[in-house]
């Protein structure tokens, strides 16, 4: 068949090129997750037909720079073509994703309104009859089935088959298998539209990496460590590592993944989590290659906090590097939060943002937000494009502990639902046990594990309150007795743990580091990698941030009360590698000027009052009983946990809601009427940004984006309190502001004129 190709889609290229080419990338990346065959028709007819609504003159005058009214526009029509062309099953999705394909998927009942069926279509029917049918037509002879153009207009000249539509919405209810497909044909048909014009074919990951990457790397770093330090060798944890190594791959070698998609990795801190999670998503990638080789999983490795992804890209980068001598690109590994430049390798501007955004890559290390808002960021274009990424992949959440509970539930229906009906394998992380889902446990006999270990003793002082002075010079008396010893001292609140660092910094000539959120986040790490990569004794200050994924081993310990889990945290900076005499952790309830515990203003109360449960009558706890504790403490809070969060966001489900769904989904919760954030201008770097963004230098949207993105490394977020008492300054334009190096310590953060609680 022949075809006149006078309608176009874009200036250089023709409309009917465009659809096929679109659909053809649709169908082979899904036709590659070998999931869910049933709904190719479904994705072939919902590529095909959205830019339907371009074949019209209006259109194309506008591509010409001749027309800008209404009737140029093209999603709604090509929406109730496909609603038109659609079976009943899957009309109302196809409708939804085609209408919004180029803007965000809001409340179902509101995507036909009333002004759409108001408006009736009239010029753009009109036009189709007398200048396009006949190319229309020859497009769509294939998928019309006896049917013709001509009946779709003569449908869509009648008001009531509108109206019918959102009543119809109205009517329907709908449930989580339903919105994940239409997030995934919704995902297939942007990535094919963005792809058909960057890259011109599909992106498809290339074969994982081989499990013996891991295993050359582990020996290796073996071996490097014993070298360094001698006394690793006699380490019970670090002969631990290999044994709990050994189990996990014995464990994965009987189990068929087939069936089982659901895994847990619970192991003490310090015995090599990251090495694990990695080596048991080779393992099943490849394992997944072995039975289909057309498969190529993508492995998603995700983290509470951008500091800690920066740790473990590095290690990821390392593993691949120290096997092979191509040089390594974003096609194998890419690092994605906020705070990373957009670039992709081969492309530039906006189609290397797509390629970024899109997870094209092998592997991808990633945030729990960016994860988790990929599933839960419902109908939201710019994320939700690479939905599909997820269907075959190996997905880790290591440190699982840092999500918020009240999300466990929904989060478990959801993951439930990915594992089974798009092939996804979950494998979640943590030294604790939290209750998010049933799964599989990799390290079959763990308990033996925890029990083995003799590293730390935790002494528990906090069935007492005690003021922050007081803790200060106990504090500080144990400082000056043990002038051999490293300390943590992990506070709850910035002003309290400000007050800690400079009482012993005013009190001790030792060297003294003090960490919270108020250090910028380059900073941040330079002073984390500078306690990891020394053999000196610091005194380090801390906010709860040190918890999670920061690896650094230290002497003596003192917490200030929290819930059970974060005790465990800071309690595994203590004494790591289980070298020497046992590391000491010492807790205390602290409470300030008012009387208030410290502690309050930070955890929800019921995982607190848990906690005090399981400890009050516990004076001493060894490292070989933190696991029944945490199976005390993981049980109560399971019975106490509120699902309502939960139950609130699976009602919006039932009318696919889904604007009001994803602006409720929010695992870091909006602070904006308590906290803003303020740029600190530290070093040449962020000054020559700052004054490019003031004498108002043009930049491209990518290049804007990126410096935006490097400027979130010199950004903390304070109270809108202390505002008036910082001396900022602002850039209108960007509607930032910042600060001088004057105004800043890069010991302490934010210069004020005085402190508040937060």
């Amino acid at each position: 068949m022949s075809y006149s190709c006078k309608l176009k889609s874009h200036p250089h290229q023709t409309l009917y090129t465009h659809l096929v080419g679109v659909a053809d990338i649709a169908i082979k990346t899904h036709k590659s997750h070998k999931i869910n065959h049933d709904i190719d028709y479904f994705i072939e007819i919902v590529c095909m037909c959205h830019d339907f609504g371009k074949g019209t003159t209006y259109f194309q005058k506008y591509l010409e720079g001749n027309y800008d009214g209404r009737e140029k526009d093209h999603g709604l029509l090509s929406a109730l073509f496909t609603y038109w062309m659609l079976p009943k099953k899957w009309k109302h999705l196809g409708f939804l994703i085609v209408k919004k394909h180029h803007g965000d998927i809001d409340n179902a009942n509101e995507e036909c309104s009333k002004d759409d069926v108001i408006w009736k279509f009239k010029k753009q029917i009109k036009d189709i009859r007398e200048n396009t049918l006949a190319e229309l037509s020859q497009i769509y002879e294939p998928y019309l089935n006896d049917k013709k153009i001509e009946d779709f207009l003569d449908w869509i000249s009648q008001e009531s088959n509108l109206k019918s539509i959102k009543k119809e919405f109205r009517k329907k209810k709908y449930n989580i298998s339903d919105l994940l497909l239409c997030m995934y044909v919704y995902s297939l048909l942007l990535t094919g539209d963005k792809s058909q014009l960057i890259r011109g074919c599909a992106y498809m990951p290339d074969i994982p990496y081989p499990l013996e990457y891991i295993q050359n790397y582990k020996a290796n770093l073996i071996k490097d460590l014993t070298t360094n330090n001698e006394k690793l060798n006699k380490s019970d944890v670090f002969n631990l590592r290999n044994n709990i190594y050994d189990d996990m791959l014995n464990k994965l070698n009987k189990i068929d993944l087939n069936k089982d998609k659901l895994f847990s990795i619970n192991v003490p801190t310090g015995t090599g989590k990251t090495i694990l999670a990695y080596s048991a998503a080779f393992y099943i990638s490849n394992k997944i290659v072995q039975q289909d080789e057309n498969i190529k999983p993508q492995i998603i490795y995700s983290l509470p906090f951008t500091s800690v992804i920066d740790q473990n890209y590095e290690v990821l980068k390392d593993i691949v590097s120290s096997n092979t001598k191509d040089k390594i690109t974003s096609d194998d590994l890419i690092k994605f939060h906020s705070v990373t430049p957009i670039e992709y390798y081969g492309f530039e501007g906006y189609d290397a943002r797509f390629c970024f955004e899109n997870w094209q890559s092998k592997i991808i290390s990633t945030t729990f937000v960016q994860l988790l808002n990929t599933i839960f960021k419902t109908g939201k274009n710019s994320i939700v494009n690479r939905f599909h990424r997820l269907a075959n992949s190996v997905i880790i959440l290591d440190e699982v502990q840092a999500i918020d509970e009240k999300y466990y539930k929904i989060i478990s229906e959801f993951i439930q639902i990915l594992s089974k009906e798009y092939n996804c394998y979950i494998i979640l992380v943590t030294a604790t046990m939290p209750i998010i889902l049933n799964t599989i446990d990799l390290i079959e006999d763990k308990e033996r594990y925890f029990r083995a270990l003799n590293r730390i003793v935790i002494e528990n002082y906090s069935q007492n309150e005690i003021t922050l002075d007081e803790f200060k010079d106990i504090v500080l008396d144990d400082i000056c007795e043990n002038n051999d010893k490293s300390f943590l001292i992990v506070l709850n609140t910035v002003r309290s743990s400000k007050e800690v660092y400079k009482y012993i910094k005013e009190n001790t000539k030792r060297e003294v580091i003090y960490l919270s959120t108020e250090i910028y986040p380059k900073l941040r790490l330079e002073k984390i990698n500078k306690i990891k990569n020394s053999n000196k004794k610091y005194i380090v200050v801390s906010t709860q941030l040190i918890e999670a994924g920061v690896d650094i081993d230290m002497d003596i310990v003192y917490r200030d009360f929290a819930p059970l889990d974060s005790i465990n945290q800071t309690a595994g900076r203590a004494n790591r590698n289980g070298i020497g005499v046992r590391g000491i952790v010492k807790l205390y309830k602290i409470v300030g000027e008012n009387g208030s515990r410290l502690c309050n203003y930070i955890y929800p109360r019921y995982l607190l009052n848990t906690t005090e449960e399981i400890l009050e009558d516990k004076q001493v706890i060894e490292e070989k009983d933190i696991y029944d504790c945490n199976l005390e403490y993981f049980s109560k809070v399971k019975k106490r946990l509120s699902n309502d969060k939960s139950d609130e966001l699976l009602k919006l489900i039932d009318k696919l809601e889904l604007k009001k769904f994803r602006n409720k989904f929010e695992l870091i919760e909006n602070d904006e009427f308590r906290k803003e954030d303020i740029i600190i201008n530290a070093d040449e770097i962020s000054d020559s940004i700052i004054n490019e963004l003031s004498n108002g230098t043009d930049f491209d949207n990518i290049e804007l984006k990126n410096k935006f993105r490097i400027l979130r490394q010199y950004t903390v977020s304070i109270p809108i309190v202390d505002m008036p008492k910082i001396n900022n300054q602002e850039i209108q334009r960007y509607k930032i502001k910042y600060i001088d190096k004057t105004n800043y310590s890069e010991d302490e953060g934010i210069l004020r004129q005085s402190q508040v609680i937060w």
